[in-house]
């Protein structure tokens, strides 16, 4: 099993599982970890069968991503061209292992298939030929990334795996047009480059997936990325449709934290999400999904739909909510209007801080006025950490801060704040939260209820969330169901209905 580099080494083993007939070994080696497969191993006699069928099949089927059962369609025409070939003998001898491999290549991702199926397995990267494939871990947060034991050996075999990709998400990449952003059938987000048009070493390809199951809210407070308290307090901003940034820095968990959020909005509202690429998911039966295109051929520019188009589009299609992925032009000038009309809105940025966020918010291309900014409700600051005392990679929502006008200026209120020594989110209190926030206060007053009432909200919400992980209750669709339940029996939500006049 394990690879041949590590034998009679100090390595350490960190996990072991299968993913399908494979079985996955990632080990800690000198400062590195490594994602090491096994697959089922081919004996010459089997190969060379397997050649014999695997050169006929690619010459003469037709294009398998559109069949409705390529598996079946397969299967079925396998057990003929073996006969025809005069290798059914062989073919039965060897069939679970040359099914295994017939499939991976015909039908799966050939070399990165296991990767591409690992749940666990969130982004896949090459540089190059004779470079590792290299991949990153849900569940290994000590190495960012980790070398796999998977190799494209020349530039043409490489050269020749990304133009299959782009072939299989519809789309054609070229010497004339070297780079590609798209979407594989499955929803993953795959950039392309071919040859050394652009990249220096040659072709490569970074592919981020998207999750089968995506980590809800009950994940995110058991891997203490928040606590309960500051999710009840982001729950009833969302509920009561006010303006939500999330900033970070790359991969520092903004989406992840916009996903969890999303599944808090009332189950019975029409919302619309606006993305570059599918991330979101929602359980919501009005779920609207928007998505831009785009295209890297000069005459093919006046077919591309921008975020700021769909964004304009979304205001006009009548939703309680609408999500944007992640701002970075005049797109967000629409999405704060669309909050200062009544629109719910949650959206991400790239910013380290407040004060970052407000410099880009105002500068081109974004160009939000400065009045404009006190309609965002709240800023939530996500950072991507390194552990001091474990040495693995933590995320956590380190700030939540209100907005407030101060005669000409507009100031940051914190609200929240992480405490790195302690690992803990302040305050732990609904009281002193509700002291701190004019926003719950404004609450108060446009709905016509007391202060008591919006803090029994915040630790009535805070205990519901913390069942929910004390029962286990995790999986996407068990949290979206208990969630529904919970606006449907417990109509906590009509603490927002009340007449405003």
């Amino acid at each position: 099993m394990i690879s041949s580099k590590f034998l009679g080494k100090d390595y350490r083993k960190l996990l072991e599982y299968n993913v399908g007939e494979a079985i996955v070994t990632i080990l800690g080696y000198k400062g590195k970890g490594y994602y090491m497969i096994q697959e089922p191993k081919l004996e010459s006699d089997a190969q060379e069968t397997y050649n014999i069928l695997i050169d006929y099949l690619y010459k003469s089927l037709k294009p398998l991503y559109t069949e409705k059962d390529p598996i079946g369609y397969i299967e079925g025409v396998l057990e003929e061209v073996a006969e025809e070939l005069g290798v059914k003998e062989k073919y039965e001898k060897y069939y679970n292992i040359l099914h295994y491999y017939i499939l991976r290549d015909l039908i799966g991702y050939g070399k990165i298939d296991v990767p591409m199926k690992d749940p666990r397995v969130e982004e896949l990267a090459v540089e190059g030929p004779g470079i590792p494939v290299a991949i990153v871990h849900r569940d290994v947060s000590e190495y960012p990334w980790l070398d796999t034991n998977i190799y494209f050996n020349s530039e043409e075999e490489l050269r020749a795996y990304v133009q299959k990709l782009a072939l299989r998400s519809g789309k054609h990449i070229s010497t004339a047009y070297p780079i590609l952003e798209t979407r594989l059938p499955e929803g993953h987000r795959a950039a392309l480059t071919l040859s050394k048009e652009v990249s220096g070493r040659g072709s490569s390809f970074v592919i981020r997936k998207f999750p089968e199951q995506p980590l809800t809210i009950t994940h995110l407070l058991t891997l203490n990325t928040l606590s309960p308290l500051e999710a009840a307090y982001l729950w009833l901003i969302v509920e009561a449709q006010g303006l939500i940034f999330i900033i970070g820095a790359m991969a520092s968990g903004k989406t992840t934290l916009l996903q969890s959020l999303t599944t808090l909005i009332p189950p019975d509202s029409r919302v619309i999400t606006v993305e570059d690429t599918p991330e979101l998911r929602l359980p919501h039966e009005h779920w609207d999904p928007l998505y831009t295109r785009r295209s890297y051929n000069p005459a093919e520019k006046w077919m591309n739909i921008d975020l700021h188009t769909l964004v304009k589009f979304a205001w006009r299609r009548r939703a309680e909510y609408i999500i944007v992925g992640e701002v970075r032009g005049e797109e967000v000038q629409v999405l704060v209007q669309a909050s200062a009309s009544g629109h719910g809105g949650l959206t991400t940025l790239h910013a380290d801080t407040v004060d970052s966020m407000m410099v880009r918010l105002m500068s081109p291309p974004l160009n939000v006025k400065h009045s404009f900014l006190t309609l965002i409700w709240c800023i939530a600051v996500m950072k991507r950490l390194r552990d001091i005392r474990t040495h693995r990679i933590i995320r956590r929502l380190t700030n939540i801060y209100e907005l407030k006008v101060e005669g000409n200026h507009i100031k940051p209120i914190e609200i929240f704040s992480w405490n790195p020594q302690l690992d803990k989110h302040l305050p732990e209190n609904p009281y002193d939260v509700y002291e701190k926030s004019f926003r719950l206060k404004t609450l108060a007053k446009r709905y016509g209820i007391s202060d008591e009432e919006v803090i029994v909200e915040l630790q009535t919400r805070k205990e519901f969330l913390e069942k929910l992980v004390k029962e286990d209750i995790f999986d996407y669709d068990n949290v979206a169901l208990r969630l529904f339940e919970f606006y449907s029996t417990k109509r906590h939500g009509d603490i927002f209905e009340r007449d405003k006049s």
